[in-house]
């Protein structure tokens, strides 16, 4: 996909568009019920990918697409797959920086993530700190979280988002009205009290 100069306004949130061509990827272990997560660079943005045998696929796409989904979710969304077995949650934030904070926090974070096998970064034509980045680990218990940060310098904007994947908890079992074999009664063990 090439490259397109926008700003966090034109940003839009999708979990149900097909993959689209990526600059750069990388696949992390960062795991979901055993499935690890793709990590997408657009020229756009980015995609999160996550799909393994017997798992509704997830494709989280934050991207300059015209007509693709909805902008972005500034106050988050949560929502489990339908019958996916997983939970989601996506929250985003904008922040308008000086041209030096900017480039400060943007020199930072390229620096912190530089080398690591479960994150990816670019930077994109025209302004060494108008850069996407992508950071995923998986989560206590199971599930993953991934952060991603976009950039735009032409407007001083730093777009961050932080999503969250977990096992959905299954639904409490629902006790039959009326139970179908009669449980003998419970005998109480004899006590030697002296």
């Amino acid at each position: 996909m090439p490259y397109a100069d926008t700003r966090a306004e034109d940003l839009r949130w999708s979990l149900d568009h097909g993959e689209l061509p990526a600059v750069v990827t990388a696949g992390v272990d960062a795991l979901v019920d055993g499935c690890p997560v793709e990590l997408r660079i657009l020229g756009a943005s980015h995609q999160v990918v996550l799909e393994a045998p017997g798992l509704p696929r997830l494709v989280e796409t934050v991207a300059y697409v015209p007509g693709l989904g909805d902008p972005l979710p500034r106050s988050g969304v949560h929502t489990t797959g339908g019958d996916a077995p997983w939970s989601y949650e996506l929250t985003s934030e904008v922040e308008v920086l000086a041209p030096d904070d900017l480039r400060d926090r943007v020199a930072s974070l390229v620096a912190d993530l530089d080398g690591r096998p479960d994150a990816l970064s670019a930077a994109f034509p025209g302004d060494r700190h108008a850069v996407t980045a992508v950071h995923a680990e998986p989560l206590p218990g199971g599930g993953a979280t991934w952060r991603t940060w976009h950039a735009y310098p032409q407007h001083g904007q730093l777009v961050s988002t932080r999503t969250l994947v977990r096992p959905a908890p299954l639904a409490p079992a629902v006790p039959s009205a009326r139970p179908t074999d009669p449980q003998p009664p419970l005998e109480e063990p004899a006590c030697d009290a002296r």
